[in-house]
């Protein structure tokens, strides 16, 4: 079976697909080539909200994946922007982020006043995303804003982040406590929900049926696949193993050990 006579789209998550935090896996860098080199279209998904767009990019292309523009990665902190600037009156208003300097950055980008210190407990909008230098202090103002009426977005619910030497606390992790301490659900914008799912196939355009993401988790990147529409494939290099399967109500069209498979 050639893989790319079926689909006109390609989605790939990064984490766990292309690379393991910096160790590039070598069989998605070389499908994701492949898929270039045959003239389709390619969007780079990510709920990491911690670098930029402009970040990947320059990580892809290190890698070795060729020619990798910037409005071809949607991360989770850029959904955010977009979702805040779609549905929210943020003109003058302020904000602060737990979640690295991508989500910083983004929310910067549409206008908002970023705050820091204890000038971010009056904060209009606090945005939660995988934040590696969280601290009590920051955590408490994020809590603070909350409950006296700042709006909650959080980039992602993901439990856990892959690292070299096992799982990580994700950003879920965070926005659970945040969540634990105000009482309060965020408007989550990252997969599988639908924000970033309908930006992605706004951006691809096509018939959804000629769209295949693939990803390395069950409960993200194949669940907000199924939701959308599109066909999915689960590589197994990330965090979901094959045991997983028998456990979960989203099953991809496809299972593979790794992408050398349709290398």
């Amino acid at each position: 079976m050639n893989v790319l006579d079926l689909y006109d789209s390609f989605v790939f998550d990064l984490d766990g697909v292309l690379y393991i935090q910096n160790e590039p896996i070598k069989s998605g860098v070389a499908f994701a080539s492949r898929v270039s080199s045959a003239g389709k279209k390619r969007l780079f998904l990510t709920n990491n909200s911690r670098f930029t767009r402009r970040d990947y990019r320059d990580k892809l292309a290190r890698m070795g994946v060729p020619g990798v523009k910037e409005d071809e990665v949607l991360t989770s902190a850029h959904v955010a922007m977009l979702y805040l600037r779609k549905n929210k009156d943020i003109a003058g208003r302020s904000a602060f982020a737990l979640g690295g300097q991508g989500l910083q950055e983004e929310l910067e980008s549409a206008g908002l006043v970023m705050l820091e210190g204890d000038a971010a407990s009056r904060a209009d909008f606090v945005a939660v995303g995988w934040d590696t230098e969280l601290t009590f202090a920051r955590l408490k103002n994020a809590v603070l804003a909350i409950n006296a009426g700042a709006d909650f977005i959080a980039t992602n619910d993901d439990a856990t982040f892959p690292a070299p030497d096992g799982l990580w606390p994700g950003a879920g992790a965070i926005v659970a406590a945040v969540e634990r301490a105000t009482g309060k659900k965020p408007v989550i914008v990252g997969k599988p929900h639908h924000w970033m799912m309908d930006i992605a196939l706004a951006r691809l355009g096509g018939q959804p049926e000629r769209i295949i993401l693939i990803g390395d988790r069950l409960e993200t990147d194949i669940m907000g696949g199924c939701r959308a529409g599109i066909k999915t494939a689960l590589v197994l290099t990330g965090v979901s193993k094959r045991e997983d399967l028998a456990r979960s109500e989203w099953q991809p069209d496809y299972v593979l050990e790794s992408l050398e498979e349709w290398l």
